[in-house]
């Protein structure tokens, strides 16, 4: 499923190269997620920059989408033993230089260079995906392929709760209920948190109150939508996600919590959002930016290999590879009250 232009992703034959390079490694596709990410370059490319060749990967568009995803490994290049054929793996997406600064301290998602499998290079909605080995995460038995497929945006929620330094029992308002405000919501519960999740779509709200989560619809509240959560919290969380990147909902977050308490950005605002730096000091409130995740995934895994996470509800809906530019151009436009759509490509 290859991405040529805003608007214009494809399903094309595509021959691989060969040989296979060293340090990489060559997998069967099982899953793939249909992310965030993917509607973002349908509908305004980002992360893709046509005619440019990315540094890490050597690739440029057209490129196949995806890096969400679960695969079985069928080749090695030289040099690697992180893996071997008929392993099963997820992948942490990130490209990286391992020389930069952040690389070195271990915060390879800051790298100068930084590059995602399925952004700037071939992704995962094909039959066969190829990846440098560092990106590997190997499967626990008692990890499903499905649920390897989440790992990737079980990553994000878990990443942006570690920069809020949450600890349990504390209460956090999780904002948005798609694919990164339900992993957070269920990350949070996971580790002995109180989310209460707020989310205009009535149809994403429903979902939430099924999977067992407190709910609050922010359109009656209007402009008392802050005060409104304060109230259902006790004065203020310790901690809010804005997983919306919507300006009002971001506004709204960061009056939200009680005094010393930590506003997570994990939704890109597209327009700047104006703070009132004055009620931050006074209140001892923190804003924080997270991107990504740094060494996640493999901890993800174990949470679900453990029992303490079930994230099998996120998955609203499985389309045939065949679907996925239709189901792109769809959610891009509208998202109805979809969480996770996962292309089963291996048939």
């Amino acid at each position: 499923m290859r991405w040529h232009a805003a608007g214009d992703v494809r399903l094309e034959e595509v021959e691989l190269e060969l040989p296979l390079g060293p340090g990489m490694v060559e997998a069967e596709v099982l899953f793939c997620g249909i992310c965030g990410s993917d509607l973002a370059e349908f509908r305004h490319p980002f992360a893709i920059r046509p005619g440019k060749v990315h540094p890490l990967s050597g690739q440029q568009p057209p490129l196949t989408l995806g890096h969400e995803f679960s695969a079985v490994v069928t080749a090695v290049g030289e040099g690697v033993d992180q893996v071997a054929p008929g392993d099963r793996v997820s992948a942490d997406s990130c490209w990286r230089c391992n020389e930069c600064a952040a690389c070195v301290a271990g915060r390879y998602n800051q790298c100068i260079h930084s590059g995602s499998i399925g952004l700037s290079s071939d992704g995962a909605f094909a039959s066969r995906v190829r990846f440098p080995a560092y990106c590997a995460v190997p499967l626990p038995d008692n990890v499903s392929d499905e649920e390897g497929a989440l790992l990737e945006p079980l990553a994000v929620g878990l990443h942006a709760l570690d920069r809020a330094e949450a600890r349990a029992g504390e209460r956090v308002v999780v904002i948005g209920y798609g694919p990164v405000g339900a992993a957070t919501a269920l990350i949070a519960r996971s580790l002995g948190m109180e989310p209460l999740v707020c989310e205009l779509a009535p149809g994403r709200r429903a979902r939430a109150e099924a999977h067992g989560f407190e709910t609050h619809d922010p359109e009656p509240d209007g402009r008392e939508f802050a005060k409104a959560v304060r109230g259902r919290t006790g004065g203020g969380a310790e901690i809010v996600v804005d997983c919306s990147g919507a300006v009002p909902a971001l506004e709204a977050g960061i009056e939200m919590t009680q005094r010393g308490g930590r506003i997570v950005i994990a939704g890109i605002p597209k327009k700047p959002v104006p703070v009132d730096a004055s009620r931050m000091v006074v209140y001892e409130r923190s804003l924080i930016g997270t991107l990504g995740y740094a060494n996640d995934l493999p901890r993800v895994a174990r949470m679900i290999a453990s029992g303490s996470l079930e994230p099998s509800v996120m998955i609203t809906n499985r389309i045939p590879l065949g679907e996925v530019a239709e189901e792109i151009s769809r959610l891009a436009s509208d998202p109805r009250d979809e969480v996770k759509v996962l292309a089963e490509v291996r048939s």
